[in-house]
């Protein structure tokens, strides 16, 4: 929408109506552009010019430019603070009433011989609010005198202020809808995620006690878990962490479990699955992005379970068993799609009633209090030794051991951990 100015004999209501035009904007190229028409027209000139602020760069860059040679001029690219009249006014943030160009030693005269635009007398005012320098706005060459005046640039600076408000008001809208946008998109990764890890696994449940708990740091997170039957009537069973935070590690973990649910019913050497997954991940997963992983294949057998398990750079699963709590010795390969052809060796390990097994993720170890002391291994192995054999007891006591030791401390990363055992006899 182009702002239209009707004549006026008082320049300060052809302010008011530009205002109200100006409000009306929702887009911000359209505003800018519209806010040079109504520089031409509001200050009678030949041309206007608008540069706009750069913080990275601390210089100025022309954004848009209205007039004759108006594309030259916005291929001048950028100007230095200080340099030429508008450089001083971004720098000084002092607004210059230019008479003559001719007699003042501040006017660059490389925009004029890059455009052939003849440039006589200039207002230029510096866009501030909040003393945060927005950009710097010009008026070139007034249509129907030789020169700007005082009363010119003290029209031009109530228009520079509004045109500072307008901009940062366009500017913070659309960051406002940005981050709606983004935020709506984490809810749906959220939802996508969870539907990912299931809440329950009834198959696995009528044959051993099972318990786990997943809490990311963030909206959406990167530690995954998951049990799938197999066909032969055993559980094979995952547990891992990807590497950094957010989308691009939700989409990695979602990739993950799709392979695992696919592979795992028809494989039950968990050494071989893991092969499998990396193999997938190394040659799919964007580079750098890797994962670690346990992965264990349980066959119950009377009220005791059988279990090969394997470890891809994971951490060592703790076994409780008669108010003692270690970790259990396991042969770990490289994480999940940093090396191809990588093997992992399959270890065994035989649970007996009353015994349990517990898989975790470094958001427990790594977790911190308040005065910025490490949970730890040492502390995790402690509690697990005097916690209850029960997986679903022993869960909730354990979590809210976690959450009381780290206090109004910010959770940095998930907590995730998976407890299961023998049913009991």
């Amino acid at each position: 929408m182009a702002v239209s100015v009707a004549p006026t004999q008082d320049p300060y209501r052809g302010l008011i109506r530009v205002s109200c035009i100006i409000n009306s904007i929702r887009d911000y190229r359209e505003l800018l552009t519209s806010l040079l028409q109504a520089t031409k027209e509001v200050m009678d000139c030949d041309a206007g010019s608008l540069m706009l602020y750069e913080t990275a760069t601390d210089d100025l860059s022309w954004h848009v430019a209205l007039g004759e040679k108006a594309d030259k001029l916005k291929e001048m690219g950028r100007l230095k603070m200080g340099q030429g009249v508008a450089g001083w006014v971004a720098q000084n943030r002092k607004s210059a009433l230019v008479a003559d160009t001719t007699k003042d030693e501040r006017f660059f005269r490389g925009a004029d011989t890059r455009t052939g635009f003849q440039t006589r007398s200039i207002l230029c005012v510096p866009l501030v609010l909040n003393d945060k320098l927005v950009g710097v706005l010009q008026a070139l060459n007034p249509l129907h005198k030789d020169f700007f005046d005082d009363k010119d640039l003290e029209v031009f600076e109530a228009y520079g202020a509004m045109a500072a408000t307008a901009i940062e008001k366009i500017r913070w809208q659309e960051t406002e809808i940005q981050q709606q946008k983004v935020q709506q998109e984490l809810e749906i990764a959220q939802e996508i995620q969870s539907r990912f890890l299931s809440e329950h696994f009834e198959a696995a449940e009528k044959n051993f006690r099972l318990a786990f708990h997943y809490q990311p740091a963030f909206q959406i997170g990167g530690d995954f878990y998951d049990v799938q039957e197999t066909q032969d009537g055993a559980f094979a069973i995952i547990l891992g962490d990807v590497t950094g935070k957010g989308v691009p590690a939700a989409l990695l973990m979602a990739q993950i479990l799709s392979e695992f649910r696919y592979r795992a019913p028809r494989e039950t050497d968990p050494g071989k699955i893991l092969s499998e997954l990396n193999e997938s991940l190394n040659s799919r997963s964007a580079r750098g992005m890797f994962a670690t992983a346990w992965c264990g294949v349980a066959r119950p057998v009377q009220n005791a379970l059988e279990i090969k398990h394997a470890s891809a750079g994971h951490l060592a699963p703790i076994r409780q068993s008669n108010h003692q709590a270690s970790t259990v010795e396991v042969s770990s390969g490289f994480p999940l799609g940093i090396v191809g052809g990588t093997s992992y060796e399959t270890n065994d390990l035989f649970l007996r009633s009353g015994e349990t097994l517990c898989i975790y993720t470094d958001g427990i170890t790594e977790g911190r209090n308040p005065a910025g002391e490490e949970y730890g291994l040492e502390r995790l192995q402690k509690f697990l030794a005097g916690a209850v054999s029960d997986p679903v007891a022993a869960k909730r006591a354990m979590l809210g051991e976690i959450l009381n030791f780290q206090a109004d401390a910010p959770q940095r990363d998930d907590i995730t951990f998976l407890m299961f055992g023998p049913p009991a006899s």
